[in-house]
């Protein structure tokens, strides 16, 4: 906020509000920016690759930027993988992560030269049978691992990752860190590892990568550590090794409580274990990260109107023009997002619940204290540049809003906002 008015590149916000409309999502190329060279600066010393997480935020215009601050991109379907390649991403700055999927999406990929990450035993055989040794391929780990060093339960550095006991896994598996973990449908557990290792030697695999997505719990550096070492322990075992991917989700805070990993902190401790590893390998490898959140949360706002002023007695509620089929995140993960009222910021301070217009409980943030909110007055939702447009949708048959890139100054639509026609589109109405 500068001189009463909140702005970006120095654009008053309400100035762009009345250019584009609201619903609106905003996003500042200047904070891109110094998240990509920040994390960059971070691993300096390390060959490193930064691909960026593009399922956080699809955006063509916010891909292509990413492409000329020297990203390349981490996919999770075929159509981003195309949409990379569209716009100018190399097949060799392309990797693919995908989730459960049917093998053709492998196949698909690996026509389209890009990396492909495989999570689980049944496309490792598919790959196996119909590849062998032919195109290398990367695996990924269940992220539960470290949850269980973070639980200090257990010390998985000191595991015979050839043969694990399932019944100390077992044991270990009890208490958890993180509930997300309990139920984690992501990577390889390494009660199967000595599977992995079997198909591997079976089909003579050329496994050239080791995939790791976990920092999203990973908050201090202790636990980093012992992570780091853990997974280079895995990585010794096999001989086509080219790269180990740390994957992303390193966090950025949202709640002025909110406890987040030092980057610089964690470059040195990886800086010192990374060049053990290489000298005890006798070669040097590459490490991967794939960040979405850290690079593009802080980036983006969602620019909203408060239409509605109403109580029921107990509760003010500030009902705006937008909702979880636009930002999801407070409503499925409990996430928090400050809220902030731009129009009046001198205004005295109460207390609200923000909800949306959706005919369903739809709170995007409660017992806020707030600048008193009028008719008209616009609300921003901080830290929506990841994972906000992206996971938006059209329940209640309500169009998605416009995003607009604040770049060099100006503001530029890099998404026009929906219309009824783009609602109906791809739908056939039958004659009866």
């Amino acid at each position: 906020m500068k001189n009463d008015q909140y702005n970006v590149q120095k654009l008053d916000l309400h100035d762009v509000c009345a250019q584009f409309g609201t619903p609106l999502y905003v996003y500042d190329a200047d904070v891109i920016k110094r998240q990509f060279e920040k994390f960059n600066q971070a691993f300096l010393g390390i060959d490193h690759k930064i691909m960026y997480a593009v399922k956080s935020c699809t955006n063509l215009s916010i891909m292509k930027y990413m492409l000329t601050l020297g990203a390349g991109i981490d996919t999770v379907s075929i159509p981003e993988i195309k949409m990379g390649l569209k716009i100018g991403f190399k097949p060799e700055k392309i990797v693919f992560t995908p989730n459960v999927v049917e093998f053709f999406e492998i196949r698909d990929a690996i026509e389209l030269g890009v990396s492909v990450n495989i999570e689980n035993l049944q496309n490792l055989e598919a790959f196996g049978r119909e590849f062998k040794n032919s195109c290398p391929v990367c695996i990924r780990l269940n992220p539960n691992m470290l949850s269980e060093i973070e639980s200090g339960k257990a010390d998985l550095s000191s595991l015979n990752f050839v043969s694990i006991n399932k019944e100390h896994y077992d044991d270990v598996s009890k208490e958890k860190v993180v509930a997300w973990h309990n139920q984690s449908k992501f990577g390889i557990s390494l009660i199967q590892f000595d599977k992995v290792l079997k198909l591997v030697k079976k089909y003579n695999i050329r496994i050239n990568g080791i995939h790791l997505h976990s920092s999203h719990v990973i908050l201090s550096e202790e636990v980093f550590e012992k992570g780091v070492k853990t997974v280079f322990k895995i990585a010794k075992l096999f001989d086509h090794l080219e790269y180990v991917d740390f994957g992303g989700g390193i966090m950025v805070k949202h709640h002025p409580d909110d406890t987040v990993i030092e980057l610089d902190k964690i470059g040195k401790i990886l800086k010192k274990e990374y060049d053990k590893f290489c000298v005890s390998i006798g070669r040097k490898i590459q490490i991967w990260f794939e960040p979405g959140r850290f690079l593009l949360s802080e980036s983006g706002c969602l620019l909203a109107k408060a239409v509605v002023l109403k109580t029921n007695g107990f509760i003010n509620f500030v009902g705006t023009n937008t909702g979880f089929n636009h930002l999801l995140r407070p409503m499925m993960y409990d996430a928090y997002h400050e809220i902030i009222n731009i129009t009046n910021p001198d205004g005295e301070l109460e207390k609200y619940n923000i909800v949306g217009n959706l005919c369903e409980i739809d709170n995007i943030g409660t017992h806020r204290l707030l600048n008193k909110v009028r008719q008209d007055d616009i609300i921003m939702i901080k830290n929506a540049g990841a994972y906000g447009f992206s996971m938006s949708s059209n329940y209640n048959t309500r169009p998605k809003p416009a995003e607009v890139l604040i770049i060099n100054g100006k503001a530029r639509l890099i998404r026009k906002r929906e219309n009824f026609d783009d609602l109906i589109r791809n739908q056939i109405e039958l004659d009866f």
